[in-house]
């Protein structure tokens, strides 16, 4: 079943028939000259492919901004539209899906220009609690092979699997989702979490790994038979660990990979697997897939291999870098007006005063039921949190993450909780419109003081780039020029970009314009040795 816009079921769908084809998206370059130059070749697929992608990890069709967004970068020539079955719950293929028939009725989309990627293997949410349920039932099939003998428990509310079975069944509610009949590309969504779960487990590291190369043997074997049946046209494999080191434990080798699919079609006597894209994360602060020799024995880099093969390339996380344990956007950063930091801490001090004057003076004689008088001594705590600890967060990146998903709601749920109240209550309304005016300039002064240390780390960053690159290129971005920085490695099809606003398409396209770097393997060397701007 499809959820409309207004989060209706729709019971028949329609769905947008065709694929992507290699005529079609060959049309496209020409409709976006001042760009056309960077179009690529999504590898042995034979399909154009934009240089970048609309990555769809956060976008929801309930946000009216999001589905902009989308229309936006399919109007600007975007033609690779990457997602995933557990993405916002699968509220991210029911974008895709609104969005692209949308345009298709309105004769401003042709199916066969775009190129949709989704991928499997995750269980969340959900899917999760209808999967606890099968696993639960008495009459749980745990025979040899089954779907239920592979599953992957890997941690409380998040289970994997790449068994056949699973596989069909997502693959049909993913073309629900996103209402078509082909889907161009599908993935094995980070199969690596078998072996991250058995090795925790206690197995043996071989037999891990022997079983872990078998799964992916009988995946592809699966896939293979979708092809066939017309629901998709090419698939593959996105993994974090394809870059990593020929003894990491985990890692998923793309070579092993190649065998399979060759063994695959030799066994089913078909003359050519269709095991055609790869994804995997690159970004100059993790740059394992150009640096790293992790194939053949230590002899080739990833993306060499990937050349060798004609193998698609789509890079993930190309503005999200890991270093360490901590998450580093490479973007542009405001340069804010902030008072001292003494006059912030004066203010977190007098939202906690407000705190404790607030249990002390009126809590106990509000009438509030036991659950919601329990919440709200938990929850409205904000300058407490704060108070002595506002400066000991990371980064910008930390600081926006927390806000935005654990304070902010807190504070937001004792509002609700207490403003019905406070409607014949001139103390309490008193109170709640002095803790928000508070609280608001404490978000802001925070947010602002971490949004310098944002800029201050992006500039050291643009400083480190620009001695590398010549200065045609100084002007661009941050982000333009990490984007352009892995785009230009030869091999990589398009990258994709997380893009949730006009602006961010915006961004992201018009940095198309600027032509790729020349001996850009030697800038990425280069740039791992620069630690100043870590």
């Amino acid at each position: 079943m499809i959820i409309d816009q207004t989060g209706q079921l729709q019971d028949h769908p329609t769905l947008s028939t065709g694929r992507a084809t290699a005529d079609a998206t060959a049309q496209i370059p020409a409709r976006h000259p001042d760009w056309a130059a960077s179009y690529t070749k999504l590898g042995r697929t034979g399909l154009t492919c934009s240089a970048a992608g609309f990555g769809s990890y956060r976008v929801d069709f309930r946000v009216a901004t999001h589905r902009a967004a989308l229309a936006a970068a399919l109007r600007m020539g975007v033609n690779v539209v990457d997602t995933s079955t557990n993405y916002a719950g699968g509220n991210s293929e029911r974008l895709i899906g609104e969005v692209m028939l949308g345009l298709m009725k309105q004769g401003k989309l042709n199916r066969e220009e775009i190129i949709v990627v989704s991928k499997a293997g995750y269980i969340q949410g959900n899917l999760f609690n209808e999967m606890e349920r099968r696993a639960n039932s008495p009459h749980a099939d745990y025979s040899a092979g089954s779907e239920l003998s592979e599953l992957v428990r890997h941690s409380q509310g998040l289970w994997h699997s790449i068994h056949p079975e699973f596989l069909r069944a997502q693959l049909t509610d993913s073309l629900e989702r996103l209402q078509l009949e082909t889907l161009d590309v599908f993935l094995l969504h980070n199969p690596e979490y078998y072996i991250q779960w058995a090795i925790a487990e206690g197995q043996a590291e071989q037999d891990v790994r022997d079983e872990y190369e078998r799964r992916i043997k009988q995946a592809f074997a699966y896939l293979e038979s979708e092809v066939v049946a017309g629901r998709i046209q090419f698939y593959g494999i996105s993994s974090n660990t394809f870059p990593k080191s020929e003894d990491a434990v985990d890692r998923t080798s793309i070579e092993r990979c190649w065998q399979h699919a060759e063994e695959v079609a030799t066994e089913l006597g078909i003359a050519s697997h269709h095991f055609a894209v790869v994804q995997f994360p690159l970004n100059i602060f993790e740059s394992g897939a150009v640096t790293e020799k992790n194939q053949k024995r230590g002899s080739e880099t990833l993306m060499e291999f990937c050349r060798e093969r004609n193998l698609g390339v789509l890079i993930n996380r190309p503005l999200n870098a890991i270093t360490g344990k901590q998450l580093m956007r490479l973007a542009d950063f405001p340069e804010r007006e902030v008072p001292p930091d003494e006059s912030i801490d004066e203010l977190v001090y007098d939202l906690k005063l407000q705190e404790d004057e607030f249990f002390k003076d009126q809590f106990e004689d509000l009438a509030l039921n036991s659950q919601a008088a329990e919440a709200v001594q938990k929850l409205l705590t904000l300058g407490r949190n704060l108070n002595g600890n506002w400066k000991e967060f990371a980064s910008m990146e930390e600081w926006q993450d927390i806000s935005a998903t654990v304070l902010a709601p807190r504070v937001q749920y004792v509002f609700d909780v207490l403003r019905p109240l406070s409607q014949q209550n001139q103390g309490l309304f008193a109170f709640l419109t002095g803790y928000a005016e508070t609280a608001d300039q404490v978000f802001e002064n925070i947010s602002n003081h971490y949004s310098n240390r944002g800029y201050a780390r992006s500039q050291k960053i643009h400083q480190a780039l620009d001695g590398m690159l010549t200065e045609e290129y100084h002007p661009l971005s941050l982000s333009q020029k990490a984007v352009l920085l892995v785009r230009s490695i030869p091999g990589v099809s398009s990258v994709l970009v997380g893009m949730r606003s006009e602006e961010y398409v915006e961004d992201v396209v018009y940095g198309l314009q600027a032509k790729p770097v020349e001996n850009v393997e030697e800038i990425w060397t280069r740039f791992g040795t620069v630690t100043a701007v870590s």
